[in-house]
Formats: structure tokens, sequence, C-alpha cells
């Protein structure tokens, strides 16, 4: 009985890598999305997640993999690159990122069933924008630029990372500096005198 039941566990694990290897093939399930509070948090594949992005979430399949995602409720596809590990709950087979959520409108329903290709892999020179296809193309969301507030300039979280957090934030700091320099060489210096006990004592230069 346990060699029986040990073959079959063997043999639906087989059967699921080949659906999937066959690329042509589909699978069926749930899609949920992440919350807001994961913005921003690293994945599994060591990135950071951001709601803008085309990713998502799968237990099994190698990060960087595309996924066409099409909700079964209303046709409308999106299609996501594999970054992170998930999820785990029963009958659900992906994550979706915040953005890829809404373009398949299931934001207000929270979760909904889908079907799932797979569409290939980066390391194949593919990407979201390489599918020639206009639901594809329309899927394309730029990822949000920030303003660091220092240096007058906007970053990607992506640009933030590449760049490295730490000498951007060294650079934040010189020009920082800078700014305050230039201010104290502008404003204008006044004495001002101290009285103790009815008595005038040395005069102090300050910052009005």
């Amino acid at each position: 009985m346990m060699k029986l039941k040990t073959i079959f566990i063997l043999t639906a694990v087989i059967s699921f890598f080949t659906v999937f290897a066959a690329g042509a093939q589909s699978l069926h399930g749930d899609a949920t999305y992440y919350g807001n509070k994961f913005h921003g948090r690293y994945t599994s594949d060591g990135s950071r997640y951001h709601k803008d992005s085309l990713t998502c979430a799968h237990r099994t399949l190698p990060f960087g993999t595309l996924l066409k995602v099409r909700n079964k409720k209303n046709g409308k596809e999106v299609i996501v690159k594999v970054t992170d590990r998930g999820p785990f709950r029963r009958g659900g087979i992906v994550d979706l990122s915040m953005a890829a959520a809404r373009k398949i409108d299931m934001v207000s329903a929270g979760v909904v069933p889908v079907e799932v290709v797979r569409m290939g892999h980066v390391s194949d020179g593919l990407s979201v924008a390489s599918f020639d296809n206009k639901q594809a193309q329309e899927s394309l969301m730029p990822e949000q630029k920030y303003l660091d507030p220092v240096s007058g300039k906007y970053f990607t979280m992506a640009e933030w990372n590449e760049n490295g957090g730490a000498k951007l934030e060294v650079e934040r700091k010189r020009v920082a500096l800078e700014q305050r320099s230039l201010y104290l060489s502008k404003v204008k210096l006044e004495p001002r005198w101290r009285i103790l006990k009815d008595k005038m004592t040395a005069k102090n230069i300050v910052v009005k």
C-alpha cells in the first residue's frame, strides 16, 4: 500500500512538471495578489518587490520564468515574471503583483480563477515586452520613479539598488553638507550680548 502511494505521488509530481515543460499547455487554479505592505520587501530571488512591476510568485517554477495569466471571469490577460515563492494557500497557483492584478481586473475580488501558461524564460532573451502582441505591450508598465529630495534626482528602486544604495546615501550627505555651508555663508551674522546677574559679559556671535 505504501509503495502504491509513493508511486502515485511521484506520478503526480512528474505530470505537474511535464505540463509546464510542454509550454503550450496550461494550469488552472486561483490567483491572489500582494498587499501594499509587501512593497519594497525582498523577494525569494533577491530583488525587491515593487507593486508597479509585472511580477509574480510561484511555488516551483524557476525565477525568471514568464507566465501568461488569464482571468477566467473576464478573459483579461497579463504576462508576468516569476521572482518569488508562493502562494501557499490551498488551490492557489500564482500570486500577482498589484500592477498585474489591476491588469486583469481582480483587485476588488481578491481571489479569482485563472489559467496560467508558461511562455518562456528571461535566459532565452525574452521579457514581457518581447511578446509581439497587443495584450503583452499593454501589460508593460514603466517602473515608478521617486524623488530624492536632497539630490533632486529621480530613481526607480532598481536604479537605487544597481547604483549602490550606500554610495547614493554618501552622496546625499555630501550634497546636504554643501547646501548647509552655502546657507551659512549667506545668512546675516549679528552680535548678541549676554547678561548675567545684571552684568554684561563677553560678546557671542550667533546665527539668526
